[in-house]
């Protein structure tokens, strides 16, 4: 969820500004996808840097898993000092991983302890000591590294997924399009990574990994399937501006208009309340003049200055899907969500969590 609720413009001279920066044959990975529609185009590209975005906790936690497991075992093998050592270095690395090590080693400056060298080490290197070339070392190694591995899971298995996993991984990286990528089973590898190293662990990073959330937020083109927020908007509410009287706004509020939306001078939606937000305020002001209180001489100005509407109003774009919009009003601040027109972002209908059903 982007820290603006309020939509993105677009307007000709930001979309051309925005392809500029992110170069044509890099854009145009999306814009084929899109069918040449730029707006879907740029939907697919936030959508991806998204997925790519959740997918940085669970990707961390299984390389920090998978390294700190084979780093201990290198230790219990070769001391603390394996990197420099030379029945590692020339009995048990090829050149291609000695290579790597040592950039590490040069990375991590003169003088570096393990830990530091360890930190440098990417993903690649220790997918790489899961290679067949290192058979011996995991033909009594692999049940202490991965202590709940199973037949017929062996050591070829393992780099199967540290293969797939790291793969996936760079394109992350990288910044490629992950879009076409099976991400569901790129997720169940991670886990099942983990799990062969520690349960625990495994379940913690499933429980709190936000990918699901994100995929449910994939846009459409409008020719796809999946159900969109204008669906469910109530297109009754009550127009306001700052300036609008209270006692205005309390005259119009009714069963069939329970939102009341305060609006710009371009049209746009400030905040969103109801007739309860207005009862609070009426009360809290009342009680600093001694129980009096002229709705007329207050404004809605007065009232947003006080109580915190702006705050708990979302604004979405009524062709985003109805999931991001459910999973908006989960949010403990929202009370009111506003749908607005993908063109000129004024109001279009709304969803009040409290009164309307989802």
């Amino acid at each position: 969820m982007a820290e603006s609720q309020v939509p993105y413009p677009y307007l000709p001279a930001q979309v051309d500004a925005i392809r500029a920066s992110l170069s044509e044959p890099r854009f145009g990975a999306y814009l084929s996808k899109s069918g040449n529609d730029t707006g879907y185009a740029l939907a697919l590209y936030l959508y991806n840097a998204r997925l790519a975005k959740a997918f940085l906790y669970p990707l961390h936690v299984v390389e920090v898993t998978l390294r700190n497991a084979i780093d201990g075992l290198l230790v219990g093998r070769y001391g603390q000092t394996w990197p420099h050592e030379a029945a590692l270095r020339d009995g048990l690395l090829t050149d291609a991983g000695r290579a790597t090590l040592d950039k590490a080693i040069g990375r991590a400056g003169a003088g570096a302890s393990r830990g530091q060298i360890v930190a440098e080490l990417t993903f690649d290197f220790w997918s790489h000591l899961l290679r067949p070339e290192y058979h011996a070392l995991w033909r009594t190694a692999l049940n202490i590294v991965f202590p709940h591995a199973r037949p017929p899971v062996g050591r070829h298995e393992v780099q199967g997924l540290a293969r797939s996993i790291n793969r996936f991984r760079n394109r992350v990286a990288h910044h490629e399009p992950i879009l076409d990528q099976n991400v569901g089973d790129l997720q169940a590898k991670i886990v099942e990574l983990i799990a062969l190293r520690c349960p625990e662990t495994a379940a913690w990073t499933r429980h709190h990994t936000t990918i699901g959330q994100v995929l449910r937020t994939r846009p459409r083109n409008g020719r796809g399937h999946g159900e969109l927020l204008s669906s469910k908007l109530a297109p009754d509410f009550v127009p306001t501006t700052l300036a609008s009287s209270l006692e205005d706004v309390m005259r119009a509020l009714d069963r069939g208009r329970p939102v009341a939306i305060c609006l710009d001078d371009d049209g746009r939606p400030v905040a969103a309340f109801s007739a309860l937000d207005i009862t609070r305020y009426i009360l809290a002001d009342a009680d600093r003049n001694a129980g009096l209180f002229a709705p007329a001489e207050r404004t809605v100005a007065d009232m947003l200055a006080e109580i915190d509407a702006p705050a708990r109003t979302a604004v979405m774009q009524e062709d985003e899907p109805l999931a991001l919009a459910v999973d908006t009003l989960r949010r403990p601040r929202v009370d009111i969500l506003v749908g607005v027109g993908a063109g000129d972002g004024r109001p279009t209908g709304t969803i009040m969590r409290a009164h309307r059903r989802y």
